[in-house]
């Protein structure tokens, strides 16, 4: 039986690399928008609601994103894949997870300030157009994520 449990860090193994993977190709993505809206700037003035801007904050979007699969691969991999009698101070201390509920805070507080990002390049976007209630989907999830952490964090 506990063989069996055992197989459980090849799964992590493989969540692991695949995040890695994962991270480095929305880092890649985003630096590919960032370089086009960054040529966008030099040619031409921009529209109204087009232009470099909001490409700019739309790279945001991915390289964020690509940091939230970062902090996930490193906390699977520490949990899971390192040595207890590893060396913590070789990592930054917001990395230092020494169990599932600070990796879930970790996380949690990456993905809300991923969805703040997204959110304003959406609201940006959406005030160039007639402005629809489905505005207000975002930040009420972004509020309401965030005061379920801060009464997780409270008890």
């Amino acid at each position: 039986m506990f063989e069996q449990f055992l197989k459980v860090r090849y799964v992590a193994v493989v969540i692991v690399i695949l995040a890695l993977f994962h991270a480095v190709a929305f880092l890649a993505m985003g630096a590919h928008v960032a370089f086009r809206a960054y040529a966008h700037v030099f040619d031409e003035p921009p529209a109204v609601g087009t232009g470099p801007g909001l490409e700019l904050l739309h790279s945001l979007d991915f390289m964020f994103i690509s940091m939230v699969l970062l902090v996930l691969a490193i906390g699977i991999a520490k949990l899971f894949l390192v040595s207890p009698d590893f060396d913590d101070n070789k990592l930054p201390r917001w990395l230092r997870v020494h169990s599932i509920s600070e990796l879930k805070v970790l996380l949690w507080e990456t993905v809300l300030t991923t969805l703040l990002i997204v959110g304003l390049s959406d609201l940006t976007t959406a005030l160039f157009a007639k402005l629809q209630w489905t505005a207000l989907v975002m930040p009420m999830a972004i509020l309401t994520l965030s005061l379920s952490l801060h009464f997780m964090k409270r008890s």
